[in-house]
């Protein structure tokens, strides 16, 4: 949730949970402390005590954040391991896990305007933000395609994206009408609607050259 390599996202692996907890308890504090902030109008914003929806959503954040991001970190140690599609699965089972925990406190802060403009300020001081998860799945899949493990064509970003995105639909679904697909067979769909032309592991592991075309 943040842009890339300076972000606690990318610290290494053993302090990587406090790292992001971290981050999060600076951005909660910024909040409790009621630095002065520009609402959507432009002015002043309201009363910054009157921030219980942030913090909340900063309270979850703490507690579900650095479990979400160590799942992510950990997708980067799998390229040129196993299979892609079984790599790929537990990220979209985190990100489902994840949004399903924070997302009705999320939208609560999106309800207001001054309070999302102050969310949106902490997110920015401090390196929040959705991004980071983008991010490393981006990364993972790079590494794949520089190994020939997937297709050579393949927009890492715009996969990440689709893949991420997808999950959180289908939270938002599940919150919205009370229902959604299976999550399993949900999440296999959509990674298969990557078209990544990923290669079993047998065929690397057997020596057999990966073939550029996906």
């Amino acid at each position: 949730m943040e842009s890339d390599d300076q972000s606690a996202w990318s610290s290494p692996a053993g302090g990587h949970g406090d790292a992001v907890r971290h981050q999060v308890l600076g951005a909660a504090a910024d909040i409790m402390r009621g630095a002065p902030a520009v609402g959507s109008d432009g002015r002043a914003a309201a009363d910054p005590s009157d921030q219980s929806a942030v913090t909340l959503y900063l309270a979850l954040l703490q507690d579900r954040l650095p479990v979400y991001a160590r799942v992510m970190k950990d997708l980067g140690t799998r390229v040129g391991k196993g299979d892609v599609t079984d790599n790929l699965a537990p990220a979209a089972q985190a990100t489902i896990g994840f949004y399903t925990g924070i997302l009705t406190a999320k939208v609560s802060v999106f309800a207001n305007p001054d309070q999302l403009m102050r969310l949106r300020q902490v997110f920015q001081t401090h390196d929040l933000g959705p991004q980071a998860a983008y991010d490393a799945v981006a990364r993972y899949l790079a590494g794949e395609r520089e190994l020939g493990r997937i297709a050579p064509d393949v927009d890492c970003t715009a996969a990440a994206q689709l893949l991420l995105g997808a999950c959180l639909n289908h939270v938002f679904m599940k919150m919205l009408l009370g229902e959604a697909p299976a999550e399993d067979a949900y999440i296999a769909q959509i990674i298969a609607g990557l078209r990544l032309g990923h290669r079993p592991a047998c065929s690397l592991a057997e020596g057999t050259a990966p073939d550029p075309a996906g």
